[in-house]
């Protein structure tokens, strides 16, 4: 067996929770019309995963959630369960069964479980690929179907031998291959677009980082060309000032006179240069201060303008979260209302099982205290029992005493004879007779010894064994009257003797005591054995009791285990809800945690966004005062410059006092003095120009061979290939090292992107060639049976299938050509109606043939057939029912009583189905009963 139950819960007319057992061979729905048999067809298609509402017989979705009737309200959620026995594997899962469910609840949202674990639509579909089953599988014909199969498209037969060939799977993954290649085929042109512009973009940009690093050479020359003039123009002035110096060195005399003056006036002057070269300096620093902070106040005002722009996402965030909140809120109430509701109902219902229990506990009760009356009366008929043992063991010593008073008879009449001197011919007369008489005592005896050991095995069956010893105990006592009457014959011959033995101490005395205990046992025997026939009577009564005590508790029972299953479901309900309720709860939970958060994230962004701009402002500040000390230091400068100038001039007009005492002296130092400044000023000059120390660069200052023409026109040289270098990109190198890597990961990427199209396109080549094969087996197997059913069901004539594009086997329509017993070749559209049924029916019967689906649901296809045609189904039918299970909806008789069961749906009450199974007898049971 495949499919084992379907369990349905909501859906359309089953508003209780229904589950249909599905037995082996093939099952018969039955049931007026109206009554909802479709609706179990409906299901199946429903769990299978149908999304077409016109094929469910409905406007939307929602429809086939059960909607209420007068006595009862609509429910919230439709349930429908199949379960599978997975044999042999058929299913790719290693469970050896498989329960399939889909939910739907009346908001519209779809839920669907394997093994109840939630799955999706597509894990659904692709667990019954190639299987036969599904919602277009030829596993499920209804008259809409066999309309298909007939149609005058041939094009639309093609899904039945697909499925057949069990290609389904090969088409989905060859349809996923093609959009995989589709995709990939437009990431290609995508990419080689980017590729386009970012081969410019590369291509400009090599060519400006070409020209930058010939420009950063050609500046790089520029500045030894400089350093080396500048170094030429220090080394004559370091020339220049030792030779003054040693001019000055002989004019000692001169200076001897002067040298304080002149002492103080240079002191004054280098104070105030270096002074002025300090402020110099310092104003240096506060411009590249003033710099730094111009970058980091726009890098504030950016900063601050990216968190102005994620407040602003955040704020959108948050409306979003607020307005989610309230959807999940107001969901929480709907369902809270439902659970209030769901606990009303179990309420009352356990009320009513509360009354139940009673009821039972009362019946129990009674049937207990019949118990214990029955096992009073059993104890008193064992007890009866063991007074008959008595009674039997009193009648074993009584036959033992009459066997030893027997054998005293025979032993004192043998001798008193002797001693009377008895005849020896009355003698051997007497004796033969005698020993006859005791003869048949002692057999008669033995005999009632084995009727007591059987009455004692027996039980309570002994009653009748001891009436029959009690008959054969009379009889044996006319045999001892018997001996007693050849007694008397003795009376005549030997008078004393025998009066001896009927004296009140003979032997003949003590045989008539034994009687009398006899007579007086078997009267017990009599009572006891009405008093038995009292107490089983009784018991009888009681027994008939019980079993109408239990009839009724069963149905008790039953009522219960009804009520528990609705208690159960509801319980399930009840407890569902209440998980809804707490995700939910835990999704608004996680909501407001979330908005909390994000709140959160906004104030520190706030604080952050304050941060920056105090730190902006304090920017700002410093950079007002760094331009006002700027400001000052501009003037402090000029004023010490004037001063300098003051001072160099009252220096002068010392030294022109001094005009021959001094002049040579004044000269010299005033000479000293340029050449001291041009050197100074050609060290900060070149500082200032290039960042750079010219001190450090002496040791190459007298390795210079170049004159200072040669080296002006060098540089006029490399100042004027600079010059045809035009526009300069300095960031050039830079950015085309990015382009350069951006260019060779798309060139990776569009190489990867050519090698997955090749392999998708050999996937799809190897599908298509595998589909081919596995289809051209298939159509041609099922074209072969399909001739062999067709001529079964109409009982001759012949059948074709036909490609109608053979060249194109895997787009091609399927032509279906009919020849039924006296008519021409020619195509279905031109038979009847029922013709054309059963040219469905053969060629899902071929179809069975080549590839059998598990189960299959047939519903009313047998409606069209006439009494003769039916006869053929059901037998073809009989024949695949060892292959697949059966599901018959219909309502031809000869159908229904070729099913091994039946399942009718009724409807008691109005709008809701029911459910009513038997199973019914084999038909060769059957047949072989009725001969």
């Amino acid at each position: 067996m495949f499919l084992k139950s379907i369990e349905l819960f909501g859906f359309k007319s089953f508003a209780d929770r229904t589950k249909i057992e599905i037995r082996d061979g093939i099952s018969a729905i039955v049931g007026p019309n109206g009554c909802g048999k479709s609706n179990v067809l409906d299901s199946i298609k429903w769990v299978l995963g149908e999304q077409s509402t016109k094929n469910l017989r409905a406007n939307k979705m929602e429809d086939i959630i059960f909607n209420g009737t007068e006595q009862r309200k609509a429910l919230n959620v439709a349930e429908v369960t199949l379960m599978l026995a997975n044999e042999n594997n058929l299913f790719p899962v290693e469970f050896p069964e498989i329960a399939v469910k889909r939910r739907i609840y009346r908001s519209g949202e779809n839920e669907y479980f394997i093994n109840n674990n939630p799955a999706k639509l597509k894990e659904v579909r692709e667990l019954f690929f190639d299987t036969g089953i599904g919602k277009s599988a030829y596993s499920i014909m209804e008259q809409g179907k066999i309309d298909q199969i007939l149609s005058n498209k041939p094009e639309e037969r093609r899904y039945i031998f697909e499925e057949a060939a069990g290609i389904t799977g090969y088409k989905v993954k060859n349809l996923e291959a093609e959009r995989k290649l589709e995709k990939t085929e437009e990431n290609i042109r995508q990419i080689e677009g980017i590729m386009g512009e970012v081969k410019r973009s590369y291509d400009t940009l090599k060519a400006q980082a070409e020209k930058t690093v010939r420009y950063r050479e050609l500046q790089d020359k520029v500045f030894h060309n400089e350093l080396d003039l500048q170094l030429l123009k220090l080394r004559n002035f370091i020339a220049d000032q030792q030779k003054r110096e040693e001019e000055l060195s002989g004019s000692t005399s001169s200076r001897d006179v002067i040298r304080h003056d002149i002492d103080d006036i240079n002191g004054l002057l280098e104070k105030n240069i270096d002074l002025v070269n300090g402020m110099e300096s310092n104003l240096i620093e506060i411009q590249k201060k003033l710099y730094g902070i111009d970058i980091e106040k726009n890098n504030k005002n950016e900063q601050i303008k990216i968190l102005e722009e994620r407040t602003a996402e955040l704020e959108r965030k948050i409306q979003y979260d607020e307005s989610r909140k309230n959807g999940i809120r107001e969901k929480i109430d709907r369902l809270e209302a439902e659970k209030s509701e769901r606990h009303v109902s179990m309420q009352s219902l356990v009320k009513e099982m509360e009354g139940i229990d009673g009821n039972i506990a009362s019946f129990e009760h009674n049937i207990q205290l019949a118990q214990q009356r029955i096992t009073v009366n059993d104890k008193d008929q064992a007890n009866i029992g063991a007074q008959n043992q008595e009674l039997e063991n009193a009648l074993e010593d009584a036959r033992e005493e009459l066997r030893a008073i027997t054998d005293d008879i025979v032993t004192e009449l043998d001798q008193r004879l002797k001693d009377t001197g008895y005849s020896a011919s009355q003698r051997r007369s007497l004796e033969q007779k005698l020993e006859e008489v005791f003869s048949a005592i002692k057999i008669q005896l033995d005999g009632k010894k084995s009727i007591l050991s059987d009455a004692k095995r027996l039980g309570e069956l002994a009653p009748p064994a001891v009436d029959a010893l009690v008959d054969a105990f009379a009889h044996l006592a006319e045999r001892i009257n018997e001996a007693v009457r050849l007694f008397d014959n003795y009376k005549k011959s030997s008078p004393q003797f025998l009066d001896e033995f009927l004296s009140p101490e003979g032997i003949i005395t003590k045989k008539r005591v034994i009687d009398d205990k006899i007579s007086e046992t078997l009267k017990k025997v009599a009572e006891n054995r009405k008093r038995i026939g009292t107490l089983k009577k009784e018991n009888d009564e009681l027994i008939g009791r019980i079993d109408e005590y239990r009839n009724t508790l069963s149905e008790l029972r039953v009522n219960k285990a009804t009520l528990e299953t609705k208690k159960s479901v509801m319980e399930e309900d009840f407890g569902r809800l209440g998980r809804d309720i707490a995700e939910q709860a835990k999704l608004e939970a996680e909501n407001l945690a979330e908005i909390d958060q994000t709140r959160a994230v906004m104030r520190e962004i706030s604080k952050s966004i304050s941060d920056l701009e105090q730190m902006r402002k304090k920017a700002e500040q410093e950079e007002k005062d760094l331009k006002s000390k700027i400001g000052e230091l501009e003037k402090d400068i000029g004023n010490k410059n004037q001063l300098l100038l003051s001072k160099e001039k009252l220096l002068k007009e010392k030294m022109g006092s001094l005009e021959k005492v001094q002049a040579k002296v004044e000269k010299i130092q005033m000479l000293l003095a340029e050449i001291n400044a041009e050197i100074r000023n050609t060290n900060e000059n070149f500082k200032e120009k290039y960042s750079r120390e010219l001190a450090d660069y002496r040791g190459r200052m007298y390795e210079i061979k170049k004159s200072v023409q040669e080296i002006k026109e060098s540089g006029a040289d490399l100042r004027e290939r600079i010059a045809k270098l035009g526009q300069i990109n300095l960031m050039a190198p830079e950015e085309f090292e990015e382009i350069r890597e951006r260019f060779e990961f798309l060139n990776t990427q569009l190489a990867d992107l050519k090698k997955a199209r090749e392999d998708l396109m050999q996937i799809t080549a190897k599908i298509r060639e595998e589909s081919t094969r596995r289809f051209e087996e298939a159509y041609n197997a099922i074209r072969k049976h399909f001739n062999n059913t067709f001529r079964r069901l109409f009982g001759g004539g012949r059948a074709e299938l036909k490609l109608s594009e053979p060249d194109k086997i895997m787009e091609s329509g399927i032509e279906i050509l009919a020849q039924p017993p006296g008519k021409k070749l020619e195509y279905i559209a031109l038979l009847s109606g029922g013709e054309r049924s059963l040219i469905a029916i053969a060629l899902l019967f071929a179809v069975y043939m080549v590839k059998p689906s598990p189960f299959c649901v047939l519903d009313e296809i047998d409606a069209a057939l006439d009494d003769r045609n039916i006869g053929q189904f059901v037998t073809m039918l009989d024949e695949f029912a060892d292959k697949s299970q059966f599901l018959v909806i219909t309502h031809n008789k000869k159908t229904v009583t070729s099913a091994s069961s039946l399942l009718g749906i009724t409807m008691e009450e109005s709008g809701v189905s029911k459910l009513v199974s038997m199973k019914l007898k084999n038909r060769e049971q059957e047949t072989g009963n009725d001969k």
